[in-house]
């Protein structure tokens, strides 16, 4: 406030002038304090704070909700407090969700509906859609909670897994589910996904993993690639082969769909990118005493074992995509350093379904200078396969300690 300039050159008015400035800011200086504390003491969990900053603070309709909720957890009926507040802010969801749950904890079902409409009406964020849809689960109400269920998910991040835990208890169809409340949004079908795998619900994952491949960005690869993981060691070759070519389409894995029918069967043998970690990509091992490498500029792959790794582990290994019955040969180059004759390191193709060693003859791998080799096999029945590099320590021997060089690995279906 200014003084005007009758007032600068007028004793009295100038006193009354100022007299008036400073009473102003004694009220604003009061109620900004009252206020002030009436918010610290709204964040309290005793009933006597609460109520005094209500009173300290009338019209607002959050401290009475707050104050309504520890009424009701101690026993007391919030009701009145609850209705005051929603018609000082009939747009806070939060009173209505509150009003609506506290009418139907008194049996009060067609008011508590109403109550929950109005907070979905008011917000569209989740907690109001996901509330109504519990309430509609309470009451037996499926028609009306797959649409809200649904309606929750369009707006829900975070932990969902509460929700996908109540759809798969209203029912264990999960085509039917997936229909009714899982919406095409990446981050919900990414974390159904993941949900879906944590319960073993395979063949329920399947169809979800398909729509998230087709919206699916690089942070979804890891998510995606489980999937196929859970899909091999459960035997689904087919299902684990096409979700990877459809990543290797979208360009979310850097390397060539595989098509065992036209002999395409092995991912990345010239080791040109960085081993995918899953699905029918290299698999590189966590074992103590093993590490190992890419080099890029001219590609290959290293490995150098210190003499403490486990007496038995496989350092590198892949999933291979057969046709069941054919002939196949394994090319390969290699150059080891410090590896005697009888190295206890070598390639081997393994059933993936029993373990059973497909090859009659796997040498070891021992040479100072690059050498080419081979191995020779037949498809398992099931035409899924383990190529690993094995290290099986030798009777009487030490330890392994030393390194290999990998490279140029090749493999061909025989006439």
């Amino acid at each position: 406030m200014e003084l005007t300039d009758r007032a600068r050159h007028n004793p009295a008015l100038r006193y009354a002038a100022l007299t008036g400035m400073l009473t102003a800011a004694l009220v604003a200086g009061y109620w900004s304090l009252r206020l002030a504390w009436a918010d610290r003491l709204s964040r309290s969990t005793d009933l006597a704070d609460l109520s005094h900053a209500v009173a300290l603070s009338p019209n607002n309709a959050s401290f009475r909700v707050r104050l309504a909720r520890l009424l009701d957890k101690n026993g007391a009926d919030p009701a009145q407090g609850l209705e005051t507040a929603a018609v000082l802010n009939p747009h806070d969801p939060a009173v209505w969700i509150t009003l609506g749950l506290n009418a139907e904890r008194h049996g009060e079902a067609r008011m508590a509906e109403h109550d929950l409409l109005e907070a979905a009406r008011v917000s569209r964020q989740f907690e109001p859609r996901w509330t109504l849809a519990g309430y509609y689960v309470r009451h037996g109400d499926t028609a009306n909670f797959w649409p809200w269920v649904r309606r929750s998910l369009l707006v829900g991040s975070g932990d969902l897994n509460p929700v996908f835990a109540l759809c798969w208890t209203m029912s264990q169809d999960g085509a039917f589910i997936l229909d009714q409340a899982i919406p095409e949004r990446r981050p919900v079908l990414n974390a159904y996904l993941r949900f879906l795998l944590q319960q073993d619900r395979l063949s329920a994952a399947v169809p979800v993993a398909r729509k998230l491949t087709a919206l699916a960005t690089e942070s979804d690869r890891p998510a995606l690639l489980a999937s196929t993981d859970h899909l091999l060691e459960a035997g689904e070759s087919a299902d684990a082969l096409e979700l990877w070519n459809a990543m290797c389409a979208r360009r979310l894995l850097p390397y060539r769909a595989l098509d065992p029918d036209h002999g395409v069967s092995l991912t990345d043998g010239a080791f040109t990118a960085e081993p995918a970690g899953g699905g029918f990509g290299w698999r590189l091992t966590n074992a103590t005493g093993i590490t190992c490498g890419r080099n890029a500029s001219q590609p290959y792959m290293w490995l150098s074992l210190s003499g403490s790794q486990p007496p038995h582990c496989e350092p590198l290994s892949q999933y291979i995509p057969l046709v069941s019955g054919k002939p196949y040969r394994l090319r390969f180059q290699y150059r080891t350093s410090d590896l005697p004759p009888e190295s206890g390191l070598r390639w081997q193709v393994l059933d993936a379904s029993n373990g059973a060693d497909l090859a009659a003859r796997s040498p070891w791998l021992s040479s100072p200078a690059w050498k080419a080799d081979e191995v020779v096999f037949a498809a398992p029945p099931k035409a899924l396969a383990r190529l690993v590099l094995s290290y099986q320590a030798v009777n009487g021997a030490p330890r392994l300690e030393g390194s290999v060089l990998l490279s140029n690995l090749r493999l061909e279906r025989l006439p």
